[in-house]
Order: structure tokens, then sequence, then C-alpha cells
């Protein structure tokens, strides 16, 4: 339902996002029953990373019940005011990093392809002798 939302060619500057926006029958989180908010105190040296590999553990344990996730990182800048926060009691100490909606899927999307991987490789310089 959403898929074409941020696809340029719809609509030339905002993929149709900020349109969508204005709709009243638009729901950013799909409509889910569910939206969990990860996130980790502000001071944590690898907060992100650790609520990225949460993220990616809860969706991939989601999937495996049969249930339907998805980033919305569209989202995160909300979880910055302080009246959102204040309703959603975020302490004051905590970044919200990963924004991530549950529930039964509306329909069971095929397959994708994927690309080949890009392998990267970095070999050590080679001293020369003098």
């Amino acid at each position: 339902m959403y898929r074409d939302l941020h696809d340029p060619g719809l609509a030339p500057g905002n993929g149709g996002f900020l349109t969508a926006l204005g709709r009243p029958d638009f729901n950013v989180f799909y409509d889910a029953g569910t939206l969990i908010l990860i996130g980790a105190k502000k001071s944590a040296p690898f907060g992100d990373a650790d609520c990225w590999l949460a993220a990616q553990n809860l969706m991939l344990t989601a999937h495996a019940m049969g249930l339907g996730t998805c980033c919305i990182g569209c989202s995160l800048t909300a979880f910055s005011i302080p009246e959102v926060r204040a309703e959603l009691s975020i302490p004051n100490d905590v970044a919200i990093t990963a924004a991530i909606v549950v529930g039964t899927p509306a329909e069971s999307p095929g397959a994708t392809g994927r690309k080949p991987p890009a392998i990267l490789s970095w070999k050590k310089p080679v001293a020369r002798r003098r």
C-alpha cells in the first residue's frame, strides 16, 4: 500500500510522502497493532549499534512467529519532540534509535530478488626495500 511513497518518480522532490502525510486515511504506522521503540542512553558508547542489533533480532523473531514488521525511520524525529517524549514517558537521557511496527500482515509478499554481494578487501601495503 505504501511501497511507492519514496519513489521519486511519483512526485518530484518528495516521492509522494509529504502528500500522503496530508491525507486523513494515511497512517505512517500501517495501522499495526503494536509500535516498539528501541532506545539507549545517550551516553552509551555503542548505543545505536546495540539498538539496531536488538531491532534485527526482534524483527527476525516476529517473522518466525508469522508476524510482519517494518522499521518506521521517518517517525524518529517525532520522538525528539518534548511533548511526545512526555506523553510516551521516554526518559530525557534516552535516544530512540528504532521505531518498529509489529502486526499481522495484510498480504504475504513474495520473495524478493537479491543483488550479488560486493566483496571488498584490503591488502596491507608491501614495504619498499631501500
